[in-house]
């Protein structure tokens, strides 16, 4: 009612009438300045299955860590030891036992072949990209059509979901193509 008024609006913005908890995510890139929506987490192995699926809110993507950790070591049943992050999540090098790897310049003080095995790490986590990407135009999680908070959380489940259960598909009908050969 402030806006209609023309008084100046707190931080409490609606961006949508349907969809309350809808937040404005300013993402810093030239071509899209603004998202809006929830963050999502997402954790894959080096084999290419999501383990770790959670929604959030507009938080720090170093504050996520955590959550998205617990969820992996309830899912996977093991812990994760080394893990490698992009650039926003600078700030943390440590989370419990594991170490969190961010690229960057390699130190003159690194051998070569110390060189060499972190920039295959980090080729690794570049492939989180494209299953972002396959995620959001294959399997709805660039578009959520479920209400609430939880509904988020569920659309996000979901999305992973749907992403394993088409490799595992492909890895069936392959392995019986091969049996019938």
């Amino acid at each position: 009612m402030k806006s209609v008024n023309g008084e100046r609006m707190d931080g409490h913005k609606i961006y949508s009438l349907h969809e309350p908890d809808v937040l404005c995510i300013s993402k810093g890139k030239d071509h899209k300045k603004y998202e809006f929506g929830h963050k999502v987490s997402l954790v894959r192995l080096w084999n290419g299955l999501i383990v770790g699926a959670l929604s959030f809110r507009n938080e720090y993507d170093g504050h996520t860590i955590d959550k998205a950790m617990e969820q992996v070591g309830r899912v996977y049943g093991r812990k994760i030891k080394r893990l490698a992050r992009d650039r926003g999540y600078r700030g943390q090098e440590m989370c419990g036992e594991m170490n969190i790897m961010i690229p960057g310049v390699p130190k003159a003080s690194y051998s070569p072949h110390t060189k060499k095995k972190k920039q295959r790490f980090f080729r690794k986590r570049a492939g989180i990209e494209p299953v972002i990407g396959h995620c959001k135009a294959d399997h709805r999680l660039g578009r959520n059509f479920y209400k609430g908070l939880l509904g988020d959380a569920i659309n996000v489940m979901l999305a992973a979901a749907a992403f394993n259960f088409k490799r595992a598909m492909r890895l069936l009908l392959c392995l019986i193509r091969t049996m019938i050969k």
